[in-house]
C-alpha cells in the first residue's frame, strides 16, 4: 500500500526491493506529557521514505569497507558506528539520516499509544532487556509496525539528523523543524536491547556524543520525496 502511494505521488522508481516506506505529508502530534523533553506540539511534514530496517553490518561493511560492531553477523544492525559514520554511510548510498520529527512520525506509524503497538510493551515487536539476553539480535526477527517498519523499538537505539536540546520542542518551527542550530549531542531514538520499556516509548528522546562507539546504538537512512 505505501509503495502504490508512493508511485502515485513521485516518479521515482522506487522498488519494494529498496526496501525503503513511504510516509506521506501530514500533520501528526509529536512529543507527550511524560517528560519535560518532549513538550507536544503539532508538526507537518513532507512525505519522505525510511528504511524498513535498520543498517546492517553486511550493508555497512560493503559500503564503508570496516565493520565496527561488538555483536558480529551479517544481518545484525551494525552499532558501535559513530553520527558520523552513520551519516556518511547515508550519503554514500544516495540517502541521508532522517531528523528527529521524521523518525518519530515513522515509528508513530499514526498511532498516539505510548508504543506504536499499544500502552503496554509486547516482546513480540521489540527485542528489549527482558528478552534480548543482552546482545542485537537480526533486523527484521520483531513484528513490524502499522508503516511495515521493523524494529523502530528496541534492538538498538538510532541516530537521527538532529543536534539534542532538551527545550527545542517548545520554539520548533511547525512544518519540517530540523533541530536546534548547535550542541555538543546528537539525538538518538527507539530505545535498544539494554534498555527497560520507558525508553522505547514512540516519543521518547535522548542523545549522545556524536563521536562515541556504543553497542547499543545504529542507525537507519531517510530520502527526501520531491
Amino acid at each position: 500500500m505505501v509503495f502504490a502511494l508512493l508511485a502515485a505521488t513521485t516518479s521515482h522508481a522506487f522498488s519494494q526491493n529498496e526496501n525503503m516506506v513511504l510516509i506521506p505529508a501530514g500533520e501528526f502530534q509529536m512529543g507527550s506529557r511524560a517528560s519535560e523533553d518532549e513538550t507536544p506540539h503539532t508538526v507537518h511534514l513532507s512525505a519522505f521514505i525510511i528504511d524498513k530496517f535498520e543498517v546492517t553490518q553486511e550493508q555497512f561493511e560493503q559500503v564503508m569497507g570496516n565493520n565496527p560492531s561488538d555483536f558480529k553477523g551479517t544481518n545484525l544492525p551494525v552499532e558501535q558506528v559513530t553520527w558520523y559514520e552513520a551519516r556518511d554511510y547515508c550519503k554514500k548510498v544516495g540517502k541521508r539520516l532522517p531528523t528527529e520529527a521524521e523518525w518519530e512520525k515513522a515509528a508513530r506509524a499514526a498511532t498516539h499509544t505510548t508504543y506504536t503497538w499499544g500502552d503496554t510493551i509486547d516482546g513480540g515487536y521489540a527485542w528489549y532487556w527482558d528478552n534480548s539476553k543482552r546482545r542485537t539480535h537480526p533486523v527484521g526477527t520483531r513484528k513490524p509496525n502499522a508503516f511495515g517498519l521493523h524494529d523502530m523499538s528496541g534492538n538498538v537505539w538510532e541516530w537521527v539528523a538532529d543536534y539534542y536540546e532538551d527545550t527545542y520542542y517548545q520554539s520548533s518551527p511547525k512544518k519540517n523543524p530540523a533541530g536546534p542550530f548547535t550542541s555538543k549531542y546528537r539525538v538518538i531514538r527507539g530505545g535498544s536491547w539494554r534498555d527497560l520499556p520507558d525508553f522505547l516509548r514512540t516519543t521518547r528522546r535522548n542523545y549522545d556524543l556524536p563521536a562515541g562507539r556504543f553497542n547499543h546504538i545504529g542507525f537507519r537512512c531517510a530520502r527526501s520525496v520531491e
